[in-house]
């Protein structure tokens, strides 16, 4: 284990409050960070709370209302909209730490974000935003398929927390299913010293392209239109 990591994982064992994100530094949707909500998000165009849509986020893993005490479950603590039964796992070796984030110093980790919710039947967009400390994640999918967008939102590798000095990374993921699931596993996987921070799900039917976008659509496709009428007399010449 290298510097950076003995030090993260020994300030993430102290007994310290439980506390992450939102209330430990940093909140990934200020300005410059790597979160955004689906009203200002380029994957959006839709509100949290619009009807047909799903939310849910975790933060400090707080066990309110869902499964018992120490069962390695729970449910959002930083909101939800929309979703039914949501909860999100760990396997056994990850634990919650002092920073309120899951980590694990022995075993490789897994989490899974599970959920139902009603939206509209046609074409879903899901995205999953995630906030990691130390190592990256490993894998990301969706039912079984991985993601058709993924990027990373934000990274600083000596960021200062609270904890002190932290690799911290933020990334979106986003899948565009043809027909809506009736239920939901976003399955997480990461090495070992890898602090899962934070996560959010916003679900909503797919966005409408903009009617820039047909425009500038229309205009391609006349513009190939034109340049093919253009070669076609060429060619009639010199077969001529």
């Amino acid at each position: 284990m290298n510097f950076k990591l003995a030090t993260l994982a020994a300030a993430m064992l102290a007994s310290a409050p439980a506390l992450a994100d939102f209330t430990n530094m940093p909140d990934p949707y200020a300005a410059g960070f790597g979160f955004d909500t689906p009203t200002e998000a380029s994957w959006g165009g839709w509100a949290r709370g619009d009807a047909g849509t799903v939310y849910a986020e975790f933060d400090t893993f707080t066990d309110i209302t869902y499964g018992a005490i120490n069962d390695r479950t729970a449910a959002p603590d930083s909101g939800s909209f929309g979703a039914t039964d949501a909860h999100i796992a760990w396997n056994s070796g990850t634990f919650k730490a002092g920073s309120g984030n899951l980590y694990s110093f022995s075993v490789d980790e897994s989490f899974a974000i599970n959920l139902s919710g009603s939206v509209p039947a046609g074409p879903v967009r899901a995205v999953l935003q995630v906030e990691v400390w130390g190592n990256d994640l490993t894998s990301v999918t969706l039912n079984g398929v991985a993601a058709t967008y993924a990027a990373t939102t934000f990274t600083d590798p000596a960021f200062q927390s609270s904890f002190g000095e932290v690799d911290l990374r933020q990334a979106v993921f986003y899948w565009d299913l043809a027909v809506a699931p009736t239920s939901y596993t976003f399955a997480i996987e990461a090495s070992v010293h890898t602090a899962f921070a934070q996560a959010a799900v916003d679900i909503a039917a797919a966005p409408v392209p903009e009617p820039e976008t047909y425009a500038m659509l229309i205009a391609g496709l006349g513009l190939v239109g034109w340049q093919t009428r253009r070669r076609n007399p060429a060619a009639q010449a010199v077969a001529a």
